[in-house]
């Protein structure tokens, strides 16, 4: 059985909790699921927005955190 703390860890990871890096692992694995090799900048800005960001609310350890997940 696994425990509280590690199912939440898990949900994050996944982008399931409205926390910081939830939200940031939510826009990681939507943009990951983009049928194309590129996405739109406006369509990176949708997801964005769809998970409470824009390019001027992310700060760069979003940025680098968002990158290394490529």
């Amino acid at each position: 059985m696994i425990s509280f703390p590690e199912m939440m860890f898990y949900a994050e990871e996944e982008g399931l909790l409205p926390s910081r890096t939830g939200r940031l692992n939510a826009v990681i694995k939507e943009v990951k699921a983009y049928p194309a090799d590129t996405m739109p900048e406006d369509e990176y800005e949708r997801v964005l927005n769809k998970y409470g960001f824009s390019f001027s609310t992310l700060t760069i350890d979003d940025i680098k955190y968002i990158n290394a997940h490529f």
